[in-house]
Parts: structure tokens; C-alpha cells; sequence
């Protein structure tokens, strides 16, 4: 069990890992246009694996190539370690997409523990055929 500090801030824990992937915007073309399902099916197993602690899969499925640099490259998965560490009860919440020719912007409930949840954006850009999270923006 986690101190009653580490629960509390598990939320903006959770915010500091999305935080790694926020540095930057952009992305290559996509090979097809993303779709909402495609999207809620990538925000579900982002949601799955960061309750897993599964990082090695966040860092090679879930983010786009350019999101994975920018979260550390070979070092994403240690680096992703150490800023969910007091993550418990990680939620995503798919509340509405907009989408665009090559890529979509989502925007999403994110809360864990007991924390009210933030709206974040989540920009989408497709990769050999799946959805991936290439940058996340608050508010």
C-alpha cells in the first residue's frame, strides 16, 4: 500500500507520464485515415497497460515513433518507470474526437486513485495501419 502522499498524487503522477510525451507536436503522414473505434481501441490499451505496468509495450505499441523519442527512445520504458510509479487505478476516458485527414485529436478524461480527473487532447497519428499517441497536451 502506498503512503497517503504518493495516492494523492497519483493523478498528476499520471499527468507527468503524459507529460514525457507532450514535448513536442507533429508527425509523418498517415497511411489511412484514423477512426474513432481505431482510436478508443488505442485509448483502452493504454489504459489496460498503464494499470499493468506493461511500459515496454506503451513505448513500442502505443506510441508513435516520434512520441517514443521524445519519451527517451531505448530509455523510454525506464524513464516512463519512474514517473508512474505511484500511478494506481489509472482511468482514460474517450469524450469526443475530432478527425482529420492523416491524424485525429481526441480528448480525454485521465484520472487515477481518487483524484478528480483532467481533460487532456491526445493527437493520433496513424502507423503501419494502428493508432498511435504522438502528443498530449492539458486543458
Amino acid at each position: 500500500m502506498l503512503p497517503d502522499v504518493m495516492r494523492a498524487s497519483s493523478a498528476v503522477t499520471l499527468l507527468a507520464f503524459f507529460a514525457l510525451i507532450a514535448a513536442g507536436c507533429g508527425g509523418g503522414p498517415a497511411r489511412e485515415s484514423p477512426s474513432v473505434d481505431g482510436i478508443a481501441e488505442t485509448i483502452a490499451d493504454l489504459e489496460e497497460a498503464l494499470s499493468e505496468r506493461d511500459l515496454g509495450r506503451i513505448c513500442d505499441r502505443i506510441l508513435s515513433p516520434e512520441a517514443r523519442r521524445r519519451a527517451g527512445g531505448e530509455e523510454c520504458p525506464r524513464r516512463l518507470a519512474r514517473t508512474t510509479r505511484a500511478v494506481e487505478q489509472p482511468r482514460l476516458e474517450l469524450v469526443s474526437v475530432t478527425l482529420g485527414r492523416d491524424s485525429a485529436l481526441a480528448r480525454v478524461r485521465a484520472s487515477a486513485g481518487d483524484e478528480p480527473p483532467a481533460l487532456d487532447s491526445m493527437r493520433f497519428v496513424v502507423v503501419e495501419g494502428a493508432y498511435r499517441v504522438d502528443s498530449l497536451s492539458s486543458g
